[in-house]
């Protein structure tokens, strides 16, 4: 009996102490239930497919002239792609926003909350269902040693 209590007790322990988790990270900020994608801002350029199957000589000569067309020799950043937050809607379809790039580190924040706070729950869960099993399991002992 001893050890079904040492047992219940850590249970009842780690239940209090998921429970505190869950709410930290409510209270950490928001939870987004979705991801992210990237996105070019751009359409591949036609010269694409050429350096995707180059020969190594013609492939040189295309960043040779690339850069002699730069002013000053010096060549531009190209754009940096967007991002899009998708997620599924509660009939399993996707949907999707844009996601401003500066705004990425909160998403992931927010999306990463939400991941923690779905294993703390299944685990909060299994430990309930454990509980109640045990529950059931002391009853129906009770029940029999009284008859």
């Amino acid at each position: 009996m001893r050890e079904i209590e040492g047992t219940l007790l850590s249970w009842q322990r780690e239940l209090q102490r998921l429970q505190l988790e869950i709410q930290e990270l409510h209270m950490e900020g928001p939870i987004i239930d979705g991801w992210l994608e990237s996105q070019p801002t751009t359409p591949p350029p036609p010269e694409a497919e050429f350096i995707r199957h180059a020969e190594i000589d013609a492939l040189m000569g295309y960043v040779e002239a690339i850069c002699d067309a730069a002013p000053d020799g010096m060549i531009h950043k190209s754009p940096r792609a967007g991002y899009r937050l998708c997620g599924l809607d509660a009939d399993g379809k996707v949907w999707s926003r844009e996601c401003p790039p500066e705004r990425v580190p909160q998403v992931s924040l927010a999306i990463a909350r939400c991941q923690k706070v779905r294993q703390l729950v299944t685990r909060k869960n299994d430990l309930e269902s454990r509980l109640s099993k045990l529950a059931e399991h002391l009853v129906s002992v009770h029940s029999e040693l009284m008859t």
